[in-house]
């Protein structure tokens, strides 16, 4: 079960849709799964004066198509299909996997950077660790294998993107390392379904296998003393989905919205959060995926401030809940 939350019905605007992946749920057909801006200019991080002594200069892959911006938080930003590049030498990806995607996830690197700069406010000057490719996703998807993320075994794409998943191999091994703990937060903007959210909680909580496979597998553990796992996964006062709930997004799961509704799409969890997440035992980063839709990613400025400055204060208020 990977944590995916999903703002949808929204009571301010018309509707609303928000799928903040709280990737818990990973499943096989029917069973659990135990496999495994229109802007061309990529935008600048913000450097805040009063806390330029503690920022960290970003490192960047091959060619500048990825970027990692070292952190002092344990908490991992990764932004993977916000990329503006094309350049004519790299082809096209032209596989035929299902469900494969080639557009961007418009302004979701300007949304995740923000969101960045807006954590280091709130813990005056502690940073999260941030990844964020460049390249369209029409050339590369750093959120699949690399099998189907590059196009052929062109040499420039698969060096790009093994750059990226060094850096997050090199973010989370320093969380670890430093903090014994962490959080990974991808940012997306587009959404598919899930089965086992629709279970009742009884059944969410008995069955061990939902919990073992979830991507926040290890944040479980040690809150089971006091927690359910459908606590963390929609509670009112204990989940992500619900603290969004709180500021007016309505957000799946959560307290309001346990499930997808049968017509709503919902997306389980790409490549990244299934890889690095703590479903795996011996992982201790626990994984959440975010999609954001389009009608906060598009258009209205305002409204996409105003979601960035929510989504800050729910990130950062989960951070110290269950982090420290």
């Amino acid at each position: 079960m990977k944590p995916n939350i999903a703002l949808i019905r929204n009571p301010k605007f018309i509707t609303l849709w928000i799928l903040i992946l709280l990737t818990l749920i990973y499943i096989l057909t029917f069973g659990f799964l135990n496999n495994v801006s229109n802007d061309d200019t990529p935008t600048a991080p913000i450097v805040y004066e009063e806390f330029k002594e503690t920022y960290s200069k970003p490192i960047f892959g091959t060619m500048n198509y990825s970027e990692y911006i070292p952190g002092t938080l344990p908490l991992i930003i990764s932004i993977p299909h916000g990329g503006h590049l094309f350049p004519s030498e790299i082809p096209d990806r032209k596989q035929n996997h299902p469900n494969v995607v080639k557009s961007n996830d418009i302004n979701t690197q300007e949304i995740g950077r923000k969101v960045a700069d807006k954590i280091m406010l709130q813990f005056k000057g502690k940073r999260p660790y941030l990844i964020i490719n460049h390249l369209g996703r029409s050339k590369i998807d750093v959120n699949r294998p690399i099998k189907e993320g590059v196009e052929g075994k062109d040499s420039t794409t698969s060096i790009a993107w093994n750059d990226y998943h060094n850096f997050m191999r090199t973010a989370i091994k320093d969380v670890e390392v430093n903090f014994g703990r962490g959080l990974l937060v991808d940012i997306h903007g587009y959404a598919l379904s899930a089965e086992i959210l629709s279970l009742s909680p009884s059944q969410i909580n008995a069955n061990p296998e939902i919990q073992s496979g979830s991507s926040i597998r290890a944040l479980y553990t040690r809150k089971s003393s006091n927690l359910q796992f459908t606590d963390l996964l929609y509670g009112k006062t204990t989940s992500l989905g619900g603290r969004l709930q709180s500021h007016g997004y309505d957000a799946v799961p959560s307290h309001v919205h346990q499930h997808p509704l049968e017509d709503e799409k919902y997306f389980r969890g790409g490549y990244c959060v299934q890889k690095y997440g703590s479903r795996h035992a011996e992982q201790i980063i626990d994984a959440i995926q975010i999609e954001i839709p389009r009608t906060l990613r598009i258009g209205n400025k305002q409204k996409r401030e105003n979601f960035i400055l929510a989504l800050s204060e729910s990130i950062s208020w989960f951070l110290r809940e269950y982090y420290g």
